[in-house]
């Protein structure tokens, strides 16, 4: 049964979809890491922002606040999110600063955009293959451009070592995939959500 509910949570689809749908949504936690990261990358009026993994879309109404004279795109694999994310920042979308794909990072890469921030909420444990969505990521950014890779562990018995341990390896796969200037903030939940910033 946690196998079937861990799927829902990778790509949310029917009607157990829509409970973990309503889960991301409600979740306290879920709802202050996403703002939280959004409020550490740093995103200026004109900039344009990505978000990958923008499940029902908490962070791309914020961010889309913070890219007043710019543009905001969120992109998910689920078809589920993406309506409830569209429905959710319907306004921000109507005033033609936010977008939301049904895709992958490869989908927001063939829209022609360059972006000048990216960010990924508590997705990458979900990426079939990280380096190399991460190394399509920084082909779309601006140089100097910042992308920030959160996660806050959610499995059973989760503790702050995993955190800090996940950290440790989006840092090396964001090495490898050629960012730099690495740090990592961290919000102080139980566990920790730890948010590695890096440097395109």
């Amino acid at each position: 049964m946690r196998r079937v509910i861990v799927e829902q949570f990778k790509h949310p689809h029917g009607v157990l979809g829509r409970l973990a749908g309503w889960i991301m949504s409600h979740r306290e936690s879920n709802r202050l890491r996403n703002e939280w990261v959004v409020s550490v990358l740093g995103i200026e009026p004109a900039h344009c922002v990505l978000e990958v993994g923008c499940g029902p879309g908490i962070a791309l109404g914020a961010a889309a606040e913070l890219a007043s004279e710019g543009r905001v795109i969120g992109v998910d694999h689920s078809a589920l999110m993406v309506a409830v994310a569209a429905k959710r920042n319907a306004d921000a979308i109507a005033s033609g600063r936010l977008e939301v794909v049904h895709g992958t990072a490869e989908t927001a890469a063939g829209l022609g955009l360059q972006f000048d921030r990216v960010f990924a909420v508590n997705v990458v444990q979900f990426w079939d293959s990280p380096l190399e969505t991460l190394h399509t990521l920084r082909r779309v950014m601006t140089p100097g451009g910042i992308i920030a890779v959160a996660l806050q562990p959610r499995n059973k018995g989760a503790t702050d070592e995993d955190a800090y341990l996940a950290a440790r390896r989006n840092q090396s796969l964001l090495e490898q995939a050629g960012f730099r200037n690495m740090r990592v903030q961290t919000l102080d939940l139980k566990p920790v959500v730890a948010c590695v910033l890096a440097e395109a």
